[in-house]
């Protein structure tokens, strides 16, 4: 397969995949008819983004208003948006859900998507952001910007049924999942109306997501080329000719985005490595930029299956609000944006009950405390799911718990020649040598990382790979965090690297975690760097072996430096693998 018939199968894919029915986080629809309980209206907003607040946009939701609210008898609300490529009606089984659960619901197609005019802004805060907070307005009680009709000329009455906790300001949380997650972050940042955020499956650094460097030696590494590409055109391509009809302005120049996108995808078409302007853009869109602002609880919950927004991501988030002393729990769940199916009694909002699922109700309790101050035990601090322990009916016994994080302790392993050795046993001299790494032309092949699992094992040309392997363990080995290598090169010039940790079954094959790889740039200086690997949860059963693999190329990224030849040798360096280990 050519290069450019590659490229345009990995954006078919990224763009089936962000225009398919999502899950979990992002809700599919449910027709609201088959619960009752509530009413449901579509309303038309007039908000003002930018940071001038001089750019109109009109953005279109859905609301959901229990029966028997009044004046007089009012209810918290939750207000909702898509994931990217989706419109207000993914979270119509969600809405449905919590307006039955005693919530207003207000869902939202966020700028750019679903109706919703203006071009996609990644969450900036000073664009969806102003515009959550325009919405809140309408939470409010204040219709002044508000319509039935998507032209604006008929003004839809006031919303009194919200409950206030003061004038002009509700009692509201924003729940999100994704794109949705990041703007529930950026609204909070700019309204302190906000009262929480249960924010999934999204980023703390975009510019990391999108281009990591694990060893942190540059600003940006290797970019997520499928995701990278596939956003691109679903962004351009998914709004459609309707969109581009009700908003003329979003075809021109770069259609659907600021210029600053397409300057970015011509510079790195030519460079290989986006520019600084492109990270400056990226990171205004990011948490770590603004979660100095964000003064509410936060529920955090990130997928295990998920390369493009890792699990890193969400202890970024987790730690800096932490250090700043607001409440935050962390879940760590099965499903993500390589895989969204939740495990059984995890979390699907299209249960009878999903409350009764363990993810589902802890979302469900985090908002009841929060928004209906319901008398609840605080969630824990940290959660994860263990794929390995077996049960029936809700997962909750798949799900440890801790008050604190990290939980694993290191356990260290040091490389020798092609093996890892346990503390008590004394490498020996060893040489490794990896061929052409970063270079345009590709190593090592198999199935990408957005595909989910796959049971077809990675292949590399020779020189393109060097490993180490473990011996077989006489126990298994319960992983839970990042592990780090660090390791001391030698190279002919700058390079990128990929670093995977692999679980070598008795068949002998090494198989990925979850096709997971991080990509390193190596500065040819000769010192040692310590690769932050992608945080995994994972059991290396009994009989199995843990193996840790450098290759010159990865099939889900592109770009960074390149190529050259790397060179590892035993000397006075550590060179070792440090494990984040729980007890079995």
């Amino acid at each position: 397969m050519t290069s450019s018939r590659l490229l345009a199968a990995a954006v078919a894919l990224v763009v089936a995949w962000a225009a398919a029915p999502a899950h979990a986080a992002e809700f599919p629809d449910l027709a609201p008819q088959t619960l009752g309980g509530y009413s449901a209206y579509t309303r038309y907003f007039d908000v003002r983004v930018g940071p001038g607040h001089d750019q109109q946009c009109t953005v279109v939701g859905d609301v959901y208003v229990p029966d028997g609210l009044a004046p007089d008898h009012r209810a918290p609300a939750i207000l909702t948006s898509n994931g990217f490529g989706g419109s207000k009606d993914d979270q119509g089984g969600a809405a449905a859900r919590f307006a039955a659960h005693g919530y207003v619901v207000l869902t939202y197609s966020g700028l750019g998507f679903g109706g919703s005019t203006c071009k996609i802004s990644f969450a900036d805060p000073d664009y969806d952001g102003a515009a959550g907070s325009a919405l809140i307005d309408y939470l409010a009680g204040d219709s002044a910007s508000a319509y039935l009709d998507p032209a604006r000329t008929v003004p839809a009455p006031a919303l009194d049924v919200v409950r206030l906790d003061s004038v002009g300001d509700p009692r509201v949380g924003y729940l999100g999942g994704s794109y949705a997650g990041a703007t529930g972050l950026a609204t909070a940042s700019v309204d302190a109306r906000l009262d929480t955020v249960a924010s999934m499956i999204t980023w703390n650094d975009l510019a990391r997501s999108l281009a990591p460097d694990a060893g942190g030696a540059s600003p940006v590494g290797a970019v997520k080329s499928i995701f990278g590409s596939g956003f691109l055109a679903a962004g351009a391509v998914l709004t459609g000719p309707s969109g581009y009809a009700a908003d003329p302005a979003r075809a021109d120049d770069c259609p659907n985005y600021p210029r600053w996108v397409c300057a970015a995808a011509a510079d790195f078409a030519a460079n290989r490595t986006p520019d600084p302007a492109t990270l400056a853009a990226l990171r205004h869109a990011s948490p770590a930029d603004y979660l100095g602002r964000v003064n509410v609880p936060v529920l955090l919950a990130q997928g295990q299956k998920d390369s493009l927004f890792g699990l890193s991501e969400a202890s970024a988030t987790f730690r800096a609000l932490r250090a700043r002393g607001i409440e935050t729990s962390m879940i760590w769940h099965s499903w993500g944006h390589d895989d969204r199916k939740a495990a059984p009694g995890e979390f699907d909002i299209k249960a009878p009950d999903p409350f009764t699922q363990h993810e589902a109700a802890l979302v469900g309790n985090w908002l009841d405390r929060h928004l209906k101050d319901r008398a609840a035990e605080p969630i824990p601090a940290f959660t994860y799911f263990r794929d390995w322990i077996p049960f029936t009916g809700s997962a909750s016994p798949a799900y440890a718990e801790s008050q604190s994080f990290p939980v694993g302790t290191p356990t260290v392993l040091h490389l020798d020649d092609g093996m890892l050795l346990q503390d008590n046993d004394k490498p020996g001299p060893w040489t490794r040598v990896l061929r052409g790494a970063g270079g345009p032309v590709p190593t090592t092949f198999g199935v990408p990382s957005v595909a989910g699992d796959s049971p077809i094992p990675r292949v590399s040309l020779p020189g393109g790979a060097v490993r180490w392997t473990g011996a077989p363990l006489t126990g298994p080995v319960d992983v839970v965090g990042s592990p780090v290598l660090t390791i001391g090169p030698h190279t002919t010039g700058r390079c990128t690297v990929f670093v995977t940790l692999l679980d070598v079954g008795p068949d002998g094959i090494g198989r990925t975690i979850h096709g997971l790889a991080a990509p390193a740039v190596l500065t040819g200086a000769g010192t040692a760097v310590s690769v932050s690997l992608p945080g995994i949860v994972h059991r290396f059963d009994t009989g199995h072996r843990i193996a840790v693999e450098i290759t010159a190329s990865d099939p889900s990224f592109a770009g960074g430096p390149g190529p050259a030849d790397v060179t590892w040798a035993q000397s006075d360096a550590s060179n070792e693998l440090s494990l984040p280990v729980v007890p079995s």
